[in-house]
């Protein structure tokens, strides 16, 4: 019986250990574009591209934000936020990019970059023309 208790306990530990790992590591693969944006958080926005030509990309597109959604200078988490839409106002959004970390978001003429996680349809279908 000591041997079979035994047994019961090393398996809760080792389903306690892989459930644990599972927690941690899930989070860290979802926050990549935050983690790695972290330490050049100090550094200037690493988007040098400027706005996308208004005579290349004449898309209009309406979609709404679906929290408060932050406008930045360019399409990375770190770059400065300039403005934000409130939760469930409508934006008229351009073109878009894809980030370096696979990450889409879409031009507000005028006013810069929404992220487009942040964007009940999805953003812009239109890509950005440079």
């Amino acid at each position: 019986m000591p041997n079979s208790k035994l047994s019961h306990v090393l398996t809760a530990v080792a389903a306690l250990s892989l459930t644990t790992l599972g927690t941690l590591a899930a989070p860290t693969a979802v926050a990549a574009e935050h983690t790695a944006d972290a330490p050049a958080a100090a550094a200037a926005c690493p988007w040098s591209q400027g706005a996308p030509p208004s005579n290349l990309n004449p898309y209009r597109t309406t979609d709404y934000a679906a929290g408060n959604a932050p406008v930045r200078m360019g399409p990375y988490g770190v770059c400065d936020q300039v403005t934000s839409i409130p939760s469930g106002s409508s934006v008229t959004v351009n073109c878009y990019v894809t980030n370096s970390y696979g990450n889409t978001w879409s031009y507000v003429r005028g006013s810069g970059w929404i992220y487009d996680a942040n964007l009940r349809n999805g953003g812009s279908p239109y890509p950005c023309q440079f």
